[in-house]
């Protein structure tokens, strides 16, 4: 038995049926044919010696992996692991049930749990909105947002309908080493507290018939609906790809604003920060209202864009050179 007992034992004979004798030349012939696969086989190995010895020379040294560094500015990479497993743990905790707990238990103790819910709350667009490290602790708070299925009833009737507001899930993580682990379960918080407005720098009005707002119209129509060719309203050295295939059949824009006022004939190398409000319109009649900032320089007396900007510029940032005048009107 023991170790061993798992071991199926050969089949005996039936007591009715007589063993095969063993004959002299069938077994000359096996040990013949033994002999000449073990000598193949022994070949083969010797001839492949060479091959195998070249391979493995020509096989290029194991590159031993970098240690994980931390940034000096930003997140370090803990950090940012411990806000993907916050995420995929409030995912978990959202979706798990009574009947169906699903891999809650891999985050924390079910048996701690006072009560599971009967249905699974229903979520979807979850995201890490914060990851805040907790001044001389271990701990990582992580904020994850998401939107979640609710049923809100009306006060004036007793109808009620299904709405998909956004919830904020505030969740502990103790990060030692390459250790990670939740402290407790999320906690519902409040959103963020949104900001002051920014005040933008674009306080001139520009017109639709102004040479600027002509280059912006004819820049993004070629840019956004392929009406066109972008390199004819770009400054040269760019490199600006225009949306393939073209998402939109029309675009329209129907307020351009510049930093300061553009000269109608402007010198080469002047500088000019425009901020657009685009109408978008896809082939299915479907319709978007969009802003882009973008950068205009003067060359040959005439604007070409030179930067789409990667946000637009706050009054901080440069202020206008000219007093701004009283709205006049907008562009088409």
């Amino acid at each position: 038995m023991g170790l061993f007992s798992k071991r199926e034992k050969e089949p005996k004979a039936p007591k009715d049926q007589k063993s095969p004798e063993a004959k002299g030349s069938s077994w000359t012939h096996g040990r013949q044919m033994s002999g000449r696969l073990l000598s193949g086989l022994l070949f083969a190995a010797i001839a492949c010696g060479p091959i195998a010895l070249f391979a493995a020379a020509a096989r290029p040294a194991a590159i031993a992996s970098a240690p994980a560094q931390t940034q000096e500015a930003g997140l370090s990479v803990q950090q940012q692991s411990a806000g993907g497993y916050a995420l995929g743990y409030v995912g978990s905790w959202l979706g798990a049930s009574k009947e169906a707990p699903g891999d809650l238990g891999d985050y924390i103790d079910l048996a701690s749990l006072r009560q599971l819910s009967e249905q699974p709350w229903e979520y979807r667009n979850l995201a890490v909105v914060s990851i805040t490290p907790v001044d001389e602790t271990s701990f990582i708070n992580v904020v994850v947002a998401g939107n979640v299925k609710e049923l809100t009833v009306s006060d004036s009737s007793d109808t009620s309908s299904t709405t998909w507001p956004r919830r904020y899930f505030q969740v502990a993580v103790s990060a030692e080493g390459d250790t990670l682990r939740v402290v407790g379960l999320p906690a519902p918080v409040a959103a963020p507290v949104e900001g002051k407005t920014t005040s933008l720098a674009y306080a001139q009005t520009i017109s639709s018939s102004d040479p600027a707002a002509e280059t912006v119209s004819a820049f993004l129509g070629a840019y956004l609906a392929g009406s066109g060719e972008l390199a004819r309203f770009s400054s040269p050295g760019t490199d600006f790809t225009a949306l393939s295939p073209a998402p939109y059949v029309n675009v329209g824009v129907f307020d351009l604003r510049a930093d300061v006022a553009p000269a109608k004939t402007p010198g080469d190398g002047d500088v000019v920060k425009v901020l657009a409000a685009v109408s978008l319109l896809s082939p299915l009649e479907q319709q978007l209202t969009s802003t882009y900032s973008l950068t205009l320089t003067a060359r040959a007396g005439r604007w070409e864009v030179s930067a789409i900007d990667l946000a637009p510029q706050a009054t901080s940032e440069k202020k206008s050179a000219t007093p701004a005048p009283s709205p006049s009107g907008t562009g088409n």
